[in-house]
């Protein structure tokens, strides 16, 4: 009985030994779309700059997001639109405007350009996409593997979008989403990012 625990443990140590193995011994790029695969949620602060026909416009925001799909889209700068949001309960979507009598709107239609500003559905289309390209790039002095992906659709708008992520630090340092000319429309520039935050119960709350 003695030889067979002791087997038994020597076995169990082999396996455990082994799996440590293959953990640390799995690709950058196979690390990244582990923690991209495993995300359940990530809060950030990023600057959103946006391309339209009168050129660009830039803002500062707060984002939350959950896998399950509940999101939250806070505008902080510039000052004519800080306090504007938009959050997304899992059945409706909110947006708020302090300016306008304190009056929320509510039932909002689900747009595929709200959603695609957030890594969720860009996980979903890399994952779905085929022959998507893995390349590696500076960015602002620091090595970063970038991420492509195609977005479903026929909307010339949106077309193909990039995740630019940091080889250090493993997290999302730039997100940019282009037209069907390979235009830049929509760029985010990540300042801090957190994955797997506790989210307060009221950050995706719609209230009466």
């Amino acid at each position: 009985m003695k030889r067979f625990f002791s087997l038994f443990l020597s076995f169990v140590l082999l396996f455990a030994v082994c799996a440590c193995s293959r953990e640390k011994n799995l690709t950058e790029l196979e690390e990244i779309q582990q923690q991209l695969a495993e995300m359940e949620g990530y809060a950030c602060t990023a600057t959103l700059i946006r391309q339209t026909e009168n050129g660009e416009k830039i803002y500062e925001t707060k984002q939350y997001y959950k896998s399950t799909g509940e999101y939250r889209l806070e505008l902080t700068a510039p000052e004519t639109v800080a306090g504007n949001y938009t959050v997304f309960d899992g059945d409706r979507i909110c947006q708020y405007n302090p300016r306008v009598n304190d009056r929320i709107i509510r039932d909002v239609p689900e747009s595929q350009h709200r959603s695609e500003l957030f890594l969720g559905q860009f996980i979903r289309n890399y994952m779905q996409s085929e022959g998507v390209s893995v390349e590696t790039a500076s960015f602002d002095s620091s090595k970063c593997v970038v991420l492509e992906a195609v977005i479903p659709g026929n909307d010339d708008g949106l077309a193909t979008e990039k995740l630019w992520i940091d080889r250090e630090s493993l997290l999302p340092v730039r997100f940019v989403i282009y037209d069907a000319d390979d235009k830049e429309r929509y760029r985010m520039d990540y300042h801090e990012f957190t994955f797997h935050p506790q989210f307060d119960a009221d950050t995706f709350r719609i209230t009466e």
